[in-house]
């Protein structure tokens, strides 16, 4: 049987904004489920008594999707985890999961990457919140201002910035 674990991105600053403790919601009872450890960042509280790891960071300064996802993909390739289960928002999923599936094919292994179902609970437009202290997820006009030239951007000039 496969190890499976949980990677948990946050959407936004600090961890007790809407969308990051739904995250750690989802995280956490997806983890419960599947007996699984988790590897996150500061912004996404999981629950006592869950495994987690959280990726380095600088306070104040968050990592971005592609360096969360490497730490993640070391962290699997580590605990001999094949299979990874994503917790994001909404809006940040199709990066999220381009991102890991990227680091994966970068570290050369073979892990399968799957969606919690909980991401699909809530509306996109609930995930956005406007006391986050990161502007780009106070709105859908500021994420989709900002994820429109990411999404164009080639990825070896997205992971140059990412990185």
């Amino acid at each position: 049987m496969t190890r499976k674990g949980v990677v948990a991105q946050a959407f936004g600053v600090p961890d007790s904004i809407r969308s990051n403790e739904r995250i750690a919601w989802m995280a956490g009872r997806k983890a419960l489920q599947l007996e699984a450890p988790v590897y996150t960042q500061r912004d996404v509280r999981i629950d006592d008594g869950i495994e987690v790891e959280y990726t380095p960071e600088e306070p104040g300064n968050p990592p971005p999707t592609l360096r969360i996802v490497r730490g993640a993909v070391a962290w699997a390739i580590r605990l001999g985890i094949g299979e990874l289960w994503l917790a994001c928002a909404k809006p940040h999923l199709w990066r999220c999961k381009r991102d890991l599936e990227y680091a994966i094919r970068e570290a050369g292994v073979r892990i399968t990457v799957r969606v919690c179902e909980y991401v699909e609970r809530y509306p996109e437009h609930e995930w956005y919140c406007a006391d986050s202290t990161q502007p780009r997820v106070r709105s859908e006009k500021e994420w989709r201002r900002r994820e429109r030239i990411i999404e164009w951007m080639p990825m070896f000039i997205y992971k140059r910035v990412a990185s």
